[in-house]
């Protein structure tokens, strides 16, 4: 099974707009089961976002986490129930603020790490130095509050070179809530949940979903693959958890593998099923599945899959 979790937002606590309590109730109306609290620099909002979720008796799971705020860059912690310091932060060495989170149990990935806030804000683009990209568990490369050009597609390139570079990072993407609108046309992540772990608690759930690179940034279907010896199986699933467009499975839709030695193009309709001797050359160890609608270019970009490892 999937299920949509939405991984970046804030509320008064921060910079956002809403209560915690009102965000709860906007989220619930919009189905919105499952998201992560995530406010800049400050846990503040996790012990109110217990009571909400409690005494409101509503379907809801919670991620507890926030986005460490810089003038060098965005880290978003999740999985966290403290503060995470970092008056100690060296642009040269991010290193140590990710082991950090680590270290306190939660997972660390970087924020848009592309974008430039309007008209310009200090921090917004990541530009800490990474050593160890090791540490990474997760990339947000779609922001929604950012365009796809110049932005997000920069930090879908990057989450790709380093999965060719032998890295096993997770993509992800966020709404970065900070106000009621019209999302109706924004990304999101569905997490794969096994037949096993569908009793285990969100944060479990997500754990293992990054953990083994399970995730699915999606605006239209959702893309499940299996690979069983050589053969991958892809299915179009357009029936989703959560309140997104209903997206009809229609030509043409093209998917676009991609290796660290070819890309290879072919139309799909709701299934597709190819040898990946067709897709790989012999040196290849990972394999990227987009999906398209109409044409190949970045701005008709639907989905992103999990990524295939060989």
């Amino acid at each position: 099974m999937f299920k949509r979790v939405e991984l970046h937002n804030h509320t008064v606590e921060s910079d956002g707009k809403m209560t915690v309590d009102e965000l709860v109730q906007y989220f619930h109306t919009n189905k919105i089961n499952y998201f992560s609290l995530t406010d800049h620099n400050t846990i503040s909002g996790h012990h109110k976002l217990k009571k909400v979720i409690e005494t409101s008796g509503l379907p809801m799971e919670y991620i507890t986490g926030y986005e460490l705020t810089s003038y060098y860059g965005h880290i978003l912690c999740q999985n966290v129930t403290s503060y995470i310091p970092w008056d100690d932060i060296d642009i040269n060495n991010a290193d140590v603020l990710l082991e950090r989170v680590h270290t306190a149990g939660g997972l660390v990935g970087i924020a848009h790490p592309f974008s430039v806030g309007a008209p310009i804000s200090n921090g917004m683009q990541f530009s800490m130095k990474i050593h160890n990209h090791h540490l990474l568990d997760f990339i947000e490369i779609v922001n929604n509050a950012h365009p796809m050009i110049p932005d997000n597609h920069k930090g879908i390139l990057w989450w790709e070179n380093l999965l060719f570079d032998g890295y096993r990072i997770t993509p992800v993407s966020g709404m970065d809530f900070h106000r009621p609108g019209d999302r109706s046309d924004y990304f999101t992540t569905y997490i794969e949940i096994s037949e096993a772990s569908e009793k285990d608690t969100l944060s479990e759930q997500f754990t293992k979903a990054v953990t083994n690179c399970k995730t699915c940034v999606t605006k239209g279907p959702i893309i499940r693959t299996n690979l069983i010896n050589t053969m991958l199986n892809l299915e179009l699933l357009s029936e989703k958890d959560g309140f997104s467009n209903e997206f009809e499975c229609r030509e043409p839709l093209y998917l676009k593998f991609k290796t660290a030695s070819k890309q290879t193009v072919v139309t799909i309709d709701t299934r597709l099923e190819i040898d990946i001797n067709e897709i790989i050359s012999s040196t290849d160890s990972v394999i990227i599945i987009e999906l398209y609608k109409d044409k190949t270019e970045w701005q008709n970009l639907i989905a992103i899959g999990a990524p295939v490892f060989l």
